[in-house]
């Protein structure tokens, strides 16, 4: 440069710096605005994190510049602190000005991407999948995907929808920077491990190998390995470690092909059975066991398999010595086990844990509730009440209930499940009465049932001076033909407490209603109902039937329990009895071929006739003997799942199957009393009841 041009730049440079100058002293035209002032120190502040800073700072710079280049910045700088202080109403209302204001802009978009925050912070999941797709319709940059995706998979985790959050978190994935790949894969391993098999089958065809392919079919062998499919789980596992021999689950995936080869029955025809063979319960425990060792003669003889096997161990009625037993079967490595009886409320947790399929023979209710693995096969209450109302309702076409039960946990459950049923059938409960089941007499609640308030007239309840069987035929002549009968029905009373079982007695009342003269009558009873429910003991409900004829309750359908299956109450009720009918889990007298060949072969062996035990019993072992001979069961989780897809089993106990909750559902027998005899019902159409 020359001496003339350096000379002319520095003068040029006076001049310059004189025409800055202004009165008040000399500024410089580079001096930094408050405007910019104002926002820098606003934006400083907010990415310090000191957002209760930052906020006045940028509200103040909107307050004063609303119609600036950063105004916008602004004030979505103003929604993003409300979302960070908790102040989402606040928030949302920014967002809403920021896109109203600056609709096609940047900063539109990213309010939105903020709406989503907010809507997912509150809880509102739902609304944030459907708010999604306006966003996502538009031209976001790429971080923005990133955290819009992100919040749409940790939204449909919240609801439940794993595979919906797996395509979100894929979609994160492949727009993720480096640093953020890690929390991107812990996602979608989340979502992966909620996915079902066929979701996982069908993404891992769709990725050819492409990331995150190997979570995909571990994931893939995991499921199989629970839903009891291990051949598939262990050509899974194979499988990925070929395809991914890097992969961070390979090891994990080398011991669960070890465990589940180890897994395999090495002894799979062995049945275990938990029964209480001493104790309180032994009697049943040795009755169980009959049916089963019966079971195994018999399947052994016709299907030709020998190398089935039980090992039996003893509860003795006892939850602790149940519990040492169920880890000694586990040990012998069994197949499964049936019991226990009295215990399996406790035994049931043990066997879910160590995944033993286990069908228990109790009436307890919740057992199945421990798990996937625990089945019952028994007689339930509410087997039996949904059996006996779509008989009543279906058949007899019933539409008008009354029910009579007593005030006790037993009256209590059959009352309730009864009801509930009549009401699922469509039919109508008109009439509930309960009873005091101490007492041998029960004209108070069955006059509350039918509309009668009078007491029995005094000359009928006059204490006789004669005993009661000879009372009773010198009053009443016609009844000296039954005194062999009604003998039988005083046998057992305190014979100095007679009076008032004798006035209330089965015989007397019955014989009393017809003393009663037209004007002793009184109001005529009210019976609105076709048949009426009364879950009671035979002994109780024998005092309990006549006396309903005796206040004209005739004409009606019988209706009881199981408890019912006793000679006892025909004995005591009579031709009252005639037509009623009951539920049954076990008919030894039934006219199928398959029943008569099973009493008929147990009574030769054991020289007694079964009963529903041993029946049940025999049935249980037959199923799972059945099902351990065929080669294709070679593991426990297949067994479970066989059980619940096996097809009916036309058992002596009746037709069975189990629900997706292990309970067994039978088509049970039902009995009718006929003459003295119990017969069993086996009609379609309408029945008559006094046939």
């Amino acid at each position: 440069m020359d001496r003339i041009t350096h000379v002319f730049i520095v003068i040029l440079l006076v001049f310059c710096l004189s025409c800055a100058e202004k009165e008040g002293g000399a500024r410089f035209f580079w001096q930094i605005s408050p405007e910019k002032q104002l926002f820098d120190s606003a934006q400083q502040q907010y990415q310090d994190g000191a957002y209760n800073e930052a906020l006045p700072l940028f509200q103040e710079y909107l307050s004063q510049f609303p119609d600036t280049e950063q105004a916008p910045t602004a004030l979505l700088k103003v929604g993003m602190i409300s979302v960070y202080l908790e102040q989402y109403e606040k928030a949302i209302s920014v967002f809403n000005r920021v896109q109203s204001i600056y609709p096609e802009s940047p900063y539109a978009r990213e309010a939105g991407v903020g709406k989503l925050a907010v809507y997912y912070k509150t809880g509102e999941y739902q609304q944030v999948t459907l708010y999604a797709g306006n966003v996502l319709s538009e031209p976001l940059a790429r971080e923005q995907l990133f955290r819009v995706n992100i919040i749409v998979g940790d939204s449909y985790l919240a609801i439940k929808s794993p595979l919906e959050a797996y395509f979100a978190y894929l979609n994160a994935f492949q727009d993720a920077k480096a640093k953020e790949t890690n929390k991107v894969i812990s996602r979608l391993k989340t979502a992966i491990s909620l996915m079902d098999a066929s979701d996982l089958s069908n993404e891992l065809a769709t990725l050819e190998g492409r990331p995150p392919g190997g979570y995909l079919m571990y994931q893939l062998g995991i499921n199989y390995m629970e839903e009891g499919y291990l051949g598939d789980a262990v050509a899974t596992f194979s499988s990925f470690i070929e395809n991914y021999p890097h992969h961070e689950n390979v090891a994990q995936a080398e011991k669960l092909i070890a465990a589940l080869e180890a897994s395999v029955l090495t002894d799979r025809h062995v049945i275990g059975c938990l029964l209480p063979m001493t104790g309180k319960y032994e009697k049943f425990g040795h009755q169980a066991l009959e049916g089963i060792e019966f079971a195994l003669a018999q399947f052994a003889r016709q299907q030709g398999v020998s190398s089935i096997r039980i090992l039996v161990k003893d509860t003795a009625s006892d939850p602790l010595v149940a519990q040492q037993g169920l880890y000694e079967l586990a040990d012998s490595n069994v197949s499964a086990i049936i019991g226990p009886i009295a215990t399996a409320e406790y035994a049931s947790i043990q066997a879910q844990e160590l995944r033993i399929p286990m069908i228990t023979l109790t009436q307890k209710s919740g057992v199945t509730e421990a798990g996937d693995y625990i089945f019952r096969n028994f007689l339930t209450p509410r087997m039996q009440i949904k059996a006996l109302v779509e008989y009543a309702s279906g058949t007899l076409k019933a539409k008008k209930f009354a029910i009579l039960y007593p005030d006790e946990s037993y009256g209590d459950v059959y009352m309730n499940l009864f009801w509930d049923e009549v009401m699922l059938a469509g039919g109508k409960v008109v009439g509930v009465e309960a009873y005091n089941p101490e007492k041998t007499h029960f004209s108070d609640p069955i006059k509350k049932l039918v509309g009668l308030y009078y007491d029995i007239p005094e000359d009928l309840i006059e204490e006789p001076s004669l005993t009661p069987l000879v009372y009773i035929e010198s009053e009443y002549p016609e009844v000296r033909d039954m005194a062999p009968d009604v003998s039988d029905i005083l046998t057992g009373y305190d014979t100095g407490n007679w009076h008032d079982e004798l006035i209330e007695s089965i015989n007397v009342s019955r014989l009393a209603a017809a003393r009663k003269t037209e004007e002793e009558e009184g109001p005529e009873p009210i019976i609105d109902f076709d048949a009426v429910f009364i879950p009671d003991s035979p002994n109780k409900a024998g005092l309990i039937i006549p006396q309903l004829v005796y206040y004209d309750v005739n004409d009606v359908y019988l209706l009881g329990t199981n408890l019912w299956h006793s000679d006892k109450l025909i004995n005591m009720a009579k031709y009252h009895i005639q037509g009623a009918i009951l539920p049954e889990g076990f008919f030894e007298q039934s006219t199928a071929e398959h029943v008569h060949r099973f009493v008929t072969g147990f009574k030769y062996t054991y020289g007694n006739t079964p009963g529903f035990t041993e029946a049940v019993s025999y049935d249980t072992a037959w199923i799972l003997f059945d099902l351990v001979s065929r080669p294709d069961i070679r593991f426990r989780p297949q067994l479970k799942r066989e059980l619940l897809a096996m097809a009916p089993f036309e058992g002596v106990t009746g037709t069975t199957v189990f629900d997706a909750g292990g309970e067994a559902v039978k088509d049970i027998y039902l009995l009718k009393v006929k003459g003295r005899r119990f017969k069993e019902i086996t009609e379609k159409g309408p029945a008559n009841q006094f046939e």
